[in-house]
């Protein structure tokens, strides 16, 4: 539940899970069993993601260095 709390929760959790068991009318709120499935999904689909980080764009690259210019220069001031 710490899990999905902090990382797992989205607003339409309870909504899609209506839309996907119809017997679930009133359902308004995740329960601990659509918790868990989220996090198994979650497991499942890191297993086959890239093992290795990409490398940055030029343009996060300079972002970086603009946000630490203006953090050096911040704390000179």
């Amino acid at each position: 539940m710490l899990w999905y709390t902090l990382h797992g929760h989205h607003p339409d959790d309870a909504a899609d899970r209506r839309e996907n068991a119809p017997w679930y009318a009133t359902k308004t709120e995740p329960s601990f069993s659509d918790m868990t499935a989220k996090l198994r999904r979650v497991i499942i689909a890191a297993r086959f993601l890239p093992t290795s980080p990409g490398q940055p764009t030029d343009a996060e690259i300079r972002a970086v260095h603009q946000a630490w210019a203006s953090a050096s220069h911040d704390l000179a001031a």
